[in-house]
């Protein structure tokens, strides 16, 4: 048994956040947002709009989509809204992926050619 049990205002707001979040998004509150901001580092944020978060109710929450000058590249955010039933492509997405490596380690290497880099 932990001798801590840390619970509260930001750990309920963290696990509402992310029970009514969606794949490849991050999302965040306006307290972030306003954090971010202040840093002038160029995070990029979007307005997801009003959110029912459970013993909250109802908050204006946003969506952090980059920063200026991060140029490797994100995934790209299925076009879902909640309650669509995104589990399954999520789930094929990853199989497809799976497949996909196998396959890249099941071809034989001719000689002389290089290893794949990280």
């Amino acid at each position: 048994m932990p001798r801590y049990c840390l619970f509260g205002d930001t750990v309920n707001t963290a696990s509402r956040m992310e029970s009514t979040g969606l794949p490849y998004r991050i999302h965040i509150s306006r307290s972030t947002v306003q954090t971010l901001l202040s840093l002038d580092e160029g995070y990029m944020i979007d307005v997801r709009g009003q959110t029912e978060l459970k013993g909250k109710g109802l908050e204006e929450t946003y969506w952090l989509t980059g920063k200026v000058g991060f140029c490797r590249p994100l995934p790209t955010p299925l076009s879902i809204r909640p309650g669509d039933p995104w589990q399954d492509r999520i789930n094929q997405e990853i199989r497809t992926g799976f497949a996909k490596a196998r396959q890249g380690l099941a071809e034989p290497r001719r000689s002389g050619e290089a290893e794949p880099g990280p």
